[in-house]
């Protein structure tokens, strides 16, 4: 019995091989990325999505690196949903640098995978999610600031870390504190927050500048205004135009006064956004 028992496990192995063969052929195949691509080989992510496939992890995550490498988020979603299934925690290490260098996920699914790993297995990802945090890797670190805003979604236990992550010396990183801060998770501190958030729309970098006048949009007291409308002068035409987007519906005379301005704007979008957001004031 046990020669029969090891035959039917080599059997499976070589079928689980073969239908990832199959999965490289057909991704490598140019009619594969036509509409409808993810239903046609959802029979084979099904078959390789098994923990029967897991003594296949150290080749899928050879391959998640070489489709995010070149850039092919198709591929990058179907290795990185397989690898999810069939490892489980242990797909984690690899899904998160996967992030790392695409983090915009633009196939969709990358994001869902490990979101899912992370509500599986909550303290091997809040560890994993604190390394990120501490690496010298600055894609490493956005991921891991990513991870705590959905580990700690309303900011209970980890509102200082993304606080201190307004300081980071990369700009990418402080714009994404400034974003984080502004939804439900800082409301783990909401004053703190808010003068982070303030502090940030003097920041060097205009994209910092840009999410922290963004994130303020919902503060509506009038210390936040006189902000804005100092902003409305910024060098910067996007920061510019997200002042005109924030100042929406704010009563105060400074902010219709700002955003008159902003209407003959030397940057078309900028333009458009504060004559659409004067149509919408009362």
């Amino acid at each position: 019995m046990a020669g029969t028992g090891e035959t039917e496990n080599e059997a499976e192995r070589a079928a689980l091989r073969h239908a990832l063969s199959e999965l490289d052929a057909r991704l490598d195949t140019g009619t594969e990325r036509e509409p409808g691509v993810r239903r046609r080989l959802e029979r084979l992510v099904e078959q390789l999505r098994t923990p029967a496939a897991a003594f296949l992890r150290s080749e899928l995550e050879q391959r998640l690196t070489r489709h995010v490498d070149a850039d092919d988020s198709l591929a990058r979603d179907l290795v990185a949903r397989i690898l999810a299934g069939a490892c489980g925690e242990e797909a984690l290490p690899a899904l998160l640098l996967a992030m790392a260098s695409d983090r915009n996920d633009d196939g969709d699914t990358l994001q869902l995978d490990v979101l899912a790993l992370f509500d599986a297995w909550p303290e091997t990802s809040l560890k994993l999610v604190l390394d990120c945090v501490a690496s010298n890797d600055t894609g490493m670190r956005l991921v891991g600031f990513w991870g705590l805003s959905i580990i700690d979604f309303g900011g209970t236990e980890y509102f200082g870390l993304i606080a201190d992550a307004a300081c980071d010396p990369e700009p990418r990183v402080r714009a994404d504190a400034m974003s984080t801060l502004g939804t439900v998770f800082g409301t783990g501190d909401p004053s703190r927050a808010r003068a982070i958030l303030i502090t940030g729309t003097d920041d060097a970098a205009p994209e910092v500048r840009s999410a922290a006048v963004t994130a303020l949009h919902s503060s509506r007291d009038d210390m936040v205004t006189d902000v804005l409308v100092a902003r409305a002068d910024d060098v910067d035409p996007k920061v510019r135009y997200w002042v005109a987007w924030s100042l929406a519906r704010r009563p105060a005379s400074e902010a219709r006064t700002a955003l008159e301005r902003l209407a003959t704007d030397e940057d078309a979008d900028v333009r458009d956004a504060a004559r659409e957001v004067l149509e919408l004031s009362p």
